[in-house]
């Protein structure tokens, strides 16, 4: 984040914390709660959100060295990631152009030099390419060229490897990136590698897995006994960044900014700025690393959490191990409390206690994440 943004920032949250307030749009939001419970909605959301746009299903670092493999299932369509003999990196459908088998069923590879297929070993090379098939002569009139695993665009950005999981050799990532760019490679996230990665179930509609982080109203109530004792009550700063928000999660030191100038200052040491990227990612920015979290519907009422750390090197130490894994239990000892509370919301959709779910005007970071929801939607008839 370059200074100025820190600067406005800090500003801010000094002017909200002398007033004893928050940033907060003009009114509240009405959701109608079919939305978390509706397969049709669910599977217009998977098509249009979730095929359609840039998902996060991998981390640079694990596709560090060429010969480095990676798959993704939790999208429902098999996704193959590769680090090609030439370090490109490289996304297909984790799919044999014979038969359709799946092609690589072990999560991650390394030092790999071709794909063989378990089926029948038709051999691809890193880079896609159809190089052999076994008794060849009963394929003559078969184009080699043309069969070459189907590619899914792909690109790196903040350590983080996204996918656009439909056929095809590009997207236009720059433009989907341009509001976040600037803060988050100021953060130096392109440099971290990977730590303590893990996979969590959640008996939730995703979408309330997703709102847990984009509010700070709950943390002195839903997190009392982890982290609100480190956190300003509901003083946030938030702002849209076309589909995507920032929010900044104020830590009970800021009041300390009165009256300081600003100047040379650090966001990190006086908050987490939290990024939302649509639909279905947050990167938390901590002091020293930065968190991740992924979320994949798996049903109306299920959904997947995939998620890391991101630290600035690998830890050569006890000491350096036990300092992150002391950091990375607090964030999932959080998160957990988050999911729980989804947990315990999904079977009150079903009950008929409320038609609608009321987002107060200091939770806009929710009420932004719906209306960029349904301007896709609408956009395609919905």
């Amino acid at each position: 984040m370059q200074a100025a943004q820190q600067n406005d920032w800090l500003d801010r949250t000094r002017r909200n914390i002398a007033a004893g307030a928050t940033d907060m749009v003009d009114s509240i939001a009405r959701i109608d709660v079919a939305r978390y419970i509706d397969p049709v909605r669910l599977a217009r959301e998977q098509d249009l959100l979730f095929r359609r746009h840039p998902m996060a299903v991998s981390f640079s670092s694990r596709l560090a060295r060429p010969g480095d493999v990676v798959t993704h299932d939790l999208l429902g369509i098999p996704i193959l990631l590769t680090r090609d003999r030439e370090g490109r990196l490289n996304a297909f459908l984790n799919v044999c152009r014979h038969r359709g088998a799946k092609l690589v069923w072990q999560r991650d590879q390394c030092g790999q030099r071709s794909l063989v297929c378990p089926y029948h070993a038709w051999t691809y090379d890193l880079a896609g390419k159809l190089r052999g098939i076994p008794h060849e002569e009963g394929f003559a009139q078969l184009d080699k060229v043309t069969h070459g695993l189907a590619r899914l665009p792909v690109t790196e950005a903040f350590g983080i490897v996204f996918v656009v999981p439909q056929p095809g050799e590009s997207y236009d990532f720059d433009s989907f990136f341009a509001t976040l760019r600037a803060d988050l490679d100021g953060f130096g996230l392109g440099n971290h590698v990977l730590y303590d990665e893990r996979e969590i179930g959640v008996a939730g509609n995703w979408k309330l897995v997703v709102e847990g982080g984009l509010e700070t109203y709950h943390v002195r109530h839903a997190h009392r006994a982890t982290i609100a004792p480190m956190f300003a009550d509901n003083v946030a700063v938030a702002d849209r960044l076309g589909r995507h928000a920032r929010l900044y999660f104020t830590k009970r030191n800021a009041a300390e900014l009165q009256g300081q100038p600003l100047e040379g200052k650090s966001v990190r040491d006086y908050g987490n700025p939290l990024y939302y990227i649509f639909p279905n990612l947050v990167i938390l920015v901590q002091p020293d690393h930065a968190t991740v979290m992924a979320v994949f519907p798996q049903g109306t009422d299920a959904s997947i959490v995939q998620g890391g750390a991101l630290i600035p090197e690998p830890p050569q130490s006890d000491k350096a191990r036990q300092h992150w894994d002391k950091n990375v239990k607090i964030f999932w000892d959080a998160l957990d409390e988050d999911f729980q509370m989804a947990q315990a919301i999904q079977p009150g959709f079903r009950s008929g206690a409320n038609s609608h779910v009321t987002f107060g005007r200091f939770e806009q970071g929710c009420i932004w994440f719906h209306e960029e929801m349904d301007r896709v939607l609408a956009a395609h008839g919905m």
